[in-house]
């Protein structure tokens, strides 16, 4: 599941300095297979100094991941909120997500209600009057990457994890390592879809079918899938 504004830094900068050991502040399973959802949409890529991010990333260095749930037609949202309820998929989330920093943008962080526990919530807005307690606020993408990595440095997290809502996932997909994309496998009714996605960037790192026993009868996969 998955629940800008601007700065002087660029993402691509972000990520290069601390790939140079930059220390910064804290601001159950099936077989069968799903196959990737190809309904000919044609997406407009974004041009962005992000395209050229330097593969060559430091090991240390942490993975900025996404972590996102869709129907087969790429619908993740309805009304503000998940057009499903699957069982087993917020402790899918919770598993791993925790101790990392997370990401989001104001309307996702409203939609939860309070912080997340257990992992340094950042939320983007850029209404600069806005603050909620327990969490760091940001006024853009490139600024809640560099808070986040630099919490994942100082707290030893591997990744750091955006996660929604659209207009922030469209802006971070060209910088995304790393995605953690629940598929399920039917449609449903909604106003929101993950158009930033498409399949052919990405390569498998591994397919966990779910058991539809344990989801309620909605076939689901759990993917992780990382940059071409």
């Amino acid at each position: 599941m998955g629940f800008c504004g601007s700065s002087t830094v660029t993402p691509t900068r972000i990520i290069a300095s601390h790939a140079q050991g930059k220390s910064g502040k804290i601001c159950a399973q099936g077989s069968r297979q799903i196959s990737p959802v190809t309904d000919g949409k044609t997406t407009a890529a974004m041009t962005s100094p992000a395209q050229n991010l330097n593969q060559t990333q430091d090991a240390s260095s942490p993975v900025i991941a996404m972590m996102m749930a869709m129907d087969k037609n790429r619908l993740i949202g309805a009304n503000g909120s998940l057009p499903w309820h699957i069982p087993g998929e917020l402790a899918y989330f919770k598993a791993t997500t925790m101790g990392k920093p997370v990401i989001m943008g104001r309307k996702t962080f409203e939609s939860i209600g309070k912080p997340l526990p257990g992992r340094s919530n950042i939320i983007v807005t850029r209404n600069r009057d806005w603050s909620a307690e327990g969490v760091l606020v940001v006024a853009g993408l490139d600024e809640g990457l560099e808070t986040a990595i630099d919490a994942a440095v100082q707290s030893q997290a591997n990744e750091v994890m955006i996660i929604g809502g659209a207009a922030l996932c469209t802006a971070a997909m060209p910088l995304t390592q790393r995605l953690y994309l629940t598929v399920l496998d039917q449609a449903f009714e909604g106003d929101t879809w993950l158009d930033s996605f498409v399949w052919t960037d990405w390569q498998t790192v591994s397919e966990d079918v779910q058991d539809p026993a344990n989801t309620g009868g909605v076939p689901v996969t759990y993917w992780v899938l990382e940059k071409s």
